[in-house]
C-alpha cells in the first residue's frame, strides 16, 4: 500500500504538528524490512489543508491515521545544507522513517522554534 504523503502535509505525532519538507522513497538493504518495521515504534497520523474555494484555505484535516514510524531524529549537517532552500527559518530539521507496508519513507520535517 503506497502511503499519499507529500510536501506540505503536516505529521502528526504526540499532538505536535510537524510541516513536511520533504518526503521520499527510502533505500534499504534487501532482507532488512523487519528490522525496520521493528524501528518504527512511533505512531503517527497526517493532515493536509483542503482545496482552495472562494480564495480561501480551511484548515488542514487528518488524511492518514495509525502509520507507524521511526521516532524523530535531527538531520545530519550534510542532510541540512542540501535541504536548506525549503524550509522556513527559524527552524529545527529533523526525519523520520514510515512504514506503507509494502515500502518505506524517509521524511524531513521542521520543528518550528517559537521565540
Amino acid at each position: 500500500m503506497a502511503l499519499d504523503i507529500r510536501e506540505g502535509d503536516i505529521l502528526v505525532i504526540g499532538g505536535r504538528e510537524y510541516p513536511i519538507r520533504f518526503c521520499g522513497d527510502y533505500s534499504f538493504a534487501p532482507g532488512s524490512t523487519s528490522s525496520m518495521r521493528r524501528m518504527c515504534s512511533t505512531t503517527a497520523s497526517t493532515k493536509r489543508s483542503p482545496a482552495v474555494v472562494g480564495g480561501v484555505r480551511g484548515d488542514p484535516e487528518v488524511k492518514l491515521t495509525g502509520i507507524k514510524c521511526a521516532p524523530l531524529d535531527p538531520v545530519s549537517q550534510r542532510e541540512s545544507l542540501a535541504l536548506r532552500n525549503v524550509t522556513q527559518a527559524p527552524y529545527e530539521l529533523l526525519k523520520t522513517i514510515m512504514d506503507g507496508g509494502d515500502m518505506f519513507y524517509t521524511l524531513f520535517v521542521e520543528n518550528i522554534r517559537k521565540a
